[in-house]
């Protein structure tokens, strides 16, 4: 049976309707009451019995229905001081999410303002993942820990009633799912007698559950219904809200990582640095632990780099063949491999891992176009870690970025080799054109000074040991140059421009010529790389060397100048000159014009020569600038 508030609740108590009762109930009573006193009962009524009778019969009407009317105010009164508590209610909480705190803290304080509106004693709201067809409580009062527990990812499966209110989008009253013995025992043991359900909904779609509580039998109203329905509609509008905005971050974090990784890939060369940088930036912006890449190496993969937690762990085993454990299971597969139950799985074989703690383990194959280039593998202690698909798409951009990066690094690992060893050679045929052939001479003098001592033409020998001393002592000089030359080369940290401004005078103070460095443009300008610095030096230096050696000239002069993309270096001397169409078939100046030619084109440069005999020496030096 429905108590006489419950049947009154239904009725519609407004203003139109009160006032329309207020005036036409009383006129149909008094019409009627006339009727019958001149028709039916004219004889009965027409007395002074009758009279009596008829007024207090109506004195009785008015008094039950000035109560009636009274009643009725009042009921609309409290409906009036509810609704504008809800309404209030509602104001507060849309004042809060207009604030943007953070979601939880907006779901707290809306869950308490519902409580104290309604003057429940719980309350619980859960948010939804229709994807996975689970919620998750995030807000509670007056329920368990161990209720908020069990509703941690809980299935729809497992608790009809959020099954019927996602599935329906409407609000479900507890009292009608009490036949349910699992929900009714559930629900009794917190000591709750009565409870509904509502839905956050956003743009029609459910993310979110509202749940209150008496423990009181209670019945909830159509009042209460819609209350219920508008704080869903403003916090499912939170929920969603706070859900793009968390794709937002998520997607600049994503990003941030790439960025990142792009940028420990172009700071350095150094394989290992890169390494390092591209896994911190993995454990920062992933649930990772710890992370390591696998470098293939013929038909085996070694930890090449790890980073993170239990490191010690992680090195019980450092190589692997192709199709052993997980790093090679993932080179053999070419597919990535996620496991949540490390413990549980007999390939992997790291058991140090595994004690340390380790659930989670995630590999997956580093490909440089149709190469396995390594594999990149993060672990996680919480078995709940990079579990949603964004979080392997992340991870997979990375490994393709780190991947391109491994292979760039070892191309360029690749080149410098093959740059030392052309360096080498023409070190050795600089060597051997000039240091070794002056040391062969020299030997040979030697054994004729020593022929001459033994017959005793004193006189001879002092000159070819006048001869020996010059030569000697140009040898000096071209080894102490090119120690310097090779110093400075490889001191080269300030700049070009400081480096060749030592270079001239520790040349001048060696030499003896005076040399005037000129430079239109500041050493930040001159943007080149490592290789075209290396070569630059290394023309000016062997240019120099020839004005000292065979020029015969006491000024230099080294210019820079920018152009259209290039730098234009020129080395100019007051010297004796000599013919290019003359030129012998070794030695100088052939074989320094030659090295010179070399080292420009090794870094697509050009070398010319302008030169007349008795009118000095004119080199011109081009390479290109880096771009901006």
């Amino acid at each position: 049976m429905r108590s006489k508030d419950q049947r009154l609740q239904g009725w519609p108590l407004d203003l139109r309707s009160l006032r329309a009762a207020g005036i036409v109930l009383p006129l149909l009573f008094l019409i009627a009451v006339d009727l019958l006193r001149h028709t039916i009962f004219f004889g009965q009524l027409h007395t002074f019995s009758g009279f009596f009778g008829t007024y207090t019969v109506t004195a009785l009407a008015v008094v039950v229905f000035s109560f009636s009317i009274f009643s009725f105010i009042t009921k609309l009164q409290n409906r009036i001081v509810d609704q504008n508590r809800q309404l209030s209610a509602l104001n507060d909480i849309a004042k809060a999410a207009a604030a943007k705190p953070r979601l939880e803290e907006l779901l707290e304080a809306s869950l308490d303002l519902i409580l104290s509106n309604m003057k429940a004693d719980a309350g619980l709201i859960c948010l939804v993942d229709l994807e996975r067809e689970e919620h998750s409580a995030v807000s509670h009062r007056g329920f368990s820990e161990e209720m908020v527990r069990r509703l941690q990812r809980a299935k729809f499966g497992n608790t009809p009633i959020a099954l019927k209110v996602v599935r329906t989008g409407q609000p479900v009253v507890w009292e009608h799912v009490f036949e349910d013995p699992q929900v009714a025992e559930r629900t009794r043991r917190e000591g709750m007698k009565s409870g509904i359900t509502a839905p956050l909904k956003s743009e029609g779609q459910v993310n979110g559950l509202l749940a209150i509580a008496s423990r009181a039998e209670r019945h909830f109203s159509s009042t209460d219904r819609e209350f219920l329905e508008g704080i869903g509609g403003q916090l499912g509008m939170a929920i969603r809200n706070a859900s793009l905005y968390e794709q937002s971050e998520t997607q600049n974090r994503e990003l941030s990582a790439l960025i990142a990784v792009g940028k420990a890939a172009t700071s350095t060369f150094d394989l290992g640095e890169l390494l390092e940088k591209s896994l911190d930036v993995v454990i920062e912006l992933t649930p990772a632990d710890a992370a390591e890449v696998w470098l293939r190496e013929g038909e085996e993969l070694a930890l090449r780099c790890h980073r993170g937690a239990h490191r010690e762990a992680f090195l019980e085993q450092t190589r692997f063949q192709v199709g052993q454990g997980f790093p090679g299971i993932v080179a053999q597969r070419r597919e990535t491999l996620v496991v949540h139950n490390l413990p549980d799985d007999p390939r992997f074989l790291r058991q140090d891992v595994v004690k340390a703690g380790f659930h989670t383990f995630c590999a997956l194959p580093l490909r440089y176009q149709d190469k396995l280039v390594g594999v990149l593998a993060v672990a996680a202690l919480s078995p709940e870690a990079i579990q949603e698909a964004r979080e392997i798409r992340l991870l997979e951009s990375i490994g393709e970025w780190l991947a391109l990066s491994i292979e760039s690094t070892r191309l360029y690992q690749q080149v410098q080799e093959i740059a030392v060893v052309q360096e080498r050679e023409r070190l050795a045929r600089e060597m051997h054109d000039g240091t070794a052939q002056l040391l062969g001479y020299i030997n040979t003098q030697t054994m004729a000074v020593k022929r001459l001592l033994s017959s005793e033409r004193l006189g001879e020998a002092q000159e070819e040991l006048t001869k020996i001393e010059a030569i000697a002592r140009d040898l000096y000089a071209d080894v102490r140059e090119g120690i310097l030359g090779l110093r400075i080369a490889a001191r080269r940290q300030d700049g070009l421009l400081p480096a060749l401004r030592e270079y001239v005078e520790r040349y001048r103070e060696m030499s003896g010529v005076t040399v005037e460095l000129d430079a239109e443009a500041d050493d930040k300008s001159l943007k080149l790389s490592d290789a075209v610095e290396i070569q630059l030096i290394r023309i000016v230096q062997e240019a120099l060397t020839n004005v000292r050696k065979h020029s015969k000239a006491s000024l230099a002069k080294v210019s820079f100048q920018r152009s259209s993309g290039d730098l234009r270096v020129t080395i100019l001397d007051n010297g004796r000159g000599f013919d290019l169409a003359r030129l012998p078939s070794t030695g100088w100046p052939r074989f320094g014009l030659q090295t010179m030619r070399e080292r420009a084109e090794a870094v697509e440069g050009t070398v010319n020569i302008q030169t007349a005999p008795g009118k000095g020496t004119k080199v011109e030096v081009r390479v290109p600038l880096l771009r901006d």
